[in-house]
Order: structure tokens, then C-alpha cells, then sequence
């Protein structure tokens, strides 16, 4: 049972940074308007304003407003971490280390753009999302995946 509790976890934490990585990979401007009605409505306007507002130049610009050094190397790096790291999450590949990584980034993310917001309708996503990845870095990925 613990292996089928690990693997929900994997799949529900992994798809939401896969979501929340898409957009800063493949957005831009009109990207948004061009997803299927069905895809904007199980996402949400916030998704699609995500898309028209993401890709990595807008990501790079996003990463520059906060003062993050090397903004560019940021952008892709935040991207790719949520994108690939969050596939290989619901894979069950290599999931300590991307875990971790991942956590990481929460921490980041809470620091550099919601600790002002409270936690409440703030930081809470990013919270959870810490807590679960740095539970599958802790526990790793169970039985019912590709190992690691």
C-alpha cells in the first residue's frame, strides 16, 4: 500500500509541475488562444494567461524583475525543472534527486516571489508542493516505478 500511496503522490505532484513548467517551455504569445477549448477549460484562464505570458524570453524577463542572477541560465533551468523533473516524478525516475531539486525550487519561489502574499491564497501551493517532493526525496519513489 505504501508503493500505491507513493505512486498517487508522484503522479498528482509531478503533473502539477509539468503544468506549471509547459507554459515557461513552450508559451508565448498567442500560445494561449491556441489551445483546445476542452484544454482551457480543465486548466483555467490562469493557465492560458500563462501561456500567452510565458516561453523563455518572457521567463528570462520574469526572472530579471526579481534580480535573479544570471536570469537566462534561471529561466531555463526553473523551466526544466518543473517540465522534465515533473515527468520523471510521475515515472518514478531519478526521484530523489529531482525531489530534492524541486523542493529546492519551492523554497525559491516562496522566498523570491510570495513570502510578502502570507500563506494563505500566497505561498500555500508552493508549500505543498515542498512538502510532498521532499517527501518522495525522503522516501523515494516506491515499487511501482521505473526506480531510482
Amino acid at each position: 500500500m505504501k508503493s500505491l500511496g507513493l505512486l498517487v503522490v508522484r503522479l498528482v505532484i509531478g503533473g502539477l509541475f509539468v503544468v506549471h513548467g509547459y507554459p515557461k517551455l513552450f508559451g508565448g504569445a498567442g500560445k494561449g488562444n491556441s489551445l483546445s477549448e476542452s484544454t482551457k477549460q480543465t486548466l483555467g484562464q490562469t493557465f492560458v494567461d500563462q501561456m500567452e505570458q510565458g516561453g523563455i524570453e518572457n521567463t528570462t524577463g520574469y526572472m530579471k524583475s526579481l534580480d535573479i542572477p544570471n536570469p537566462r541560465a534561471a529561466a531555463w533551468a526553473v523551466s526544466l525543472a518543473e517540465f522534465v523533473g515533473g515527468l520523471a516524478l510521475i515515472l518514478g525516475f531519478k526521484t530523489r534527486p529531482i525531489a530534492a531539486g524541486l523542493a529546492f525550487s519551492q523554497v525559491v519561489a516562496i522566498n523570491t516571489q510570495h513570502a510578502e502574499e502570507g500563506l494563505v491564497g500566497g505561498y500555500e501551493l508552493n508549500v505543498a508542493l515542498l512538502g510532498a517532493a521532499a517527501t518522495l526525496a525522503i522516501s523515494g519513489p516506491g515499487k511501482l516505478s521505473l526506480g531510482g
